[in-house]
C-alpha cells in the first residue's frame, strides 16, 4: 500500500476504522500488527482535520505508536475547502502523498493543479486514484496526468483494476507515474503475477506483506 524509496515500509489505511472516530487505540493496534506507516482517510466524522487540537492529538498518537503518516486519502465528493484543510495537515504532520478521487477531467485538472501548487512547498505529491470513474481505462488516467500543468501521479487501486480487466497490464500502463497503491484484503487477485509486474516496473511498495499483515489483523479482531 505504501511506496518508499529510502526503505521498505509497511502501511495501512485508517479506512479500517472509517465509521469510528479515529483514536489513540486504533493507531496502537495498527502498530502492534507490525505496520510502520498509515494513510488517514480525510472524513471529518473520522478525523476533524479542520480542528488544530485534533491534528495535534493525531501527531502525538502517531509519535506514541511510532507510526509515520504516509498520506491522506481525500474521499470522492469532498469540497475543495476540505481537501485544502486535509492537505494543510502537512504543515504540522509531515506526509508524502495526498490521494484524490477525480471527477470530470476538466474540473479535475483544475483541482489537481490548484492543490499541487499548495502541495509542492509542503513536500507532498498529489496522486489521482485509479478508481475514479472518469479515469478509466488506465490509459485515460495516464493521459490525464501527463497533460496536467503540475506534477502529479497515480494511486493504483488493485481491486478496481482487477475488476476492470488485466491488473498486470494496468500496472505496466501506469508504471511511469505510479506513486502509491491501495491493496485489498478480499479480492481474487493473482498476487504472484501482480507482484512480479510491480517488481519489473521498479515499484518498491511491499504489497504482498501489507496484505498478509492486514489478513492477520482482521482475523485477530
Amino acid at each position: 500500500m505504501v511506496r518508499s524509496v529510502a526503505k521498505r515500509q509497511f502501511g495501512v489505511s485508517t479506512r479500517l476504522y472509517r465509521h469510528q472516530r479515529l483514536s489513540r487505540e486504533h493507531l496502537a493496534e495498527i502498530a502492534a500488527h507490525g505496520f510502520e506507516t498509515v494513510e488517514v482517510v480525510a472524513d471529518r466524522t473520522h478525523v476533524d482535520f479542520h480542528n488544530p487540537a485534533v491534528v495535534a492529538d493525531l501527531q502525538q498518537w502517531l509519535a506514541e505508536a511510532r507510526l509515520e503518516l504516509h498520506g491522506v486519502d481525500v474521499p470522492i465528493g469532498t469540497p475543495p475547502e476540505d481537501a485544502d484543510q486535509a492537505l494543510f495537515m502537512a504543515r504540522r504532520l509531515p506526509m508524502r502523498v495526498l490521494v484524490l478521487h477525480a471527477g470530470k477531467p476538466r474540473g479535475a485538472a483544475r483541482e489537481v493543479e490548484r492543490l499541487a501548487g499548495f502541495a509542492s512547498p509542503l513536500g507532498v505529491r498529489i496522486a489521482v486514484d485509479s478508481s475514479s470513474d472518469s479515469m478509466t481505462p488506465a490509459g485515460s488516467l495516464v493521459h490525464f496526468v501527463e497533460t496536467l500543468d503540475a506534477a502529479a501521479g497515480v494511486c493504483l487501486d488493485f481491486a478496481h483494476a482487477q475488476r476492470g480487466g488485466d491488473l498486470v497490464d494496468t500496472i505496466e500502463t501506469v508504471s511511469e507515474h505510479l506513486i502509491t497503491t491501495h491493496v485489498p484484503v478480499d479480492s481474487a487477485i493473482d498476487w504472484l503475477s501482480a507482484l512480479t509486474a510491480l517488481q519489473k516496473v521498479g515499484y518498491e511498495g511491499p504489497s504482498r506483506k501489507v496484505r498478509e499483515r492486514m489478513e492477520r489483523m482482521l482475523v485477530t479482531e
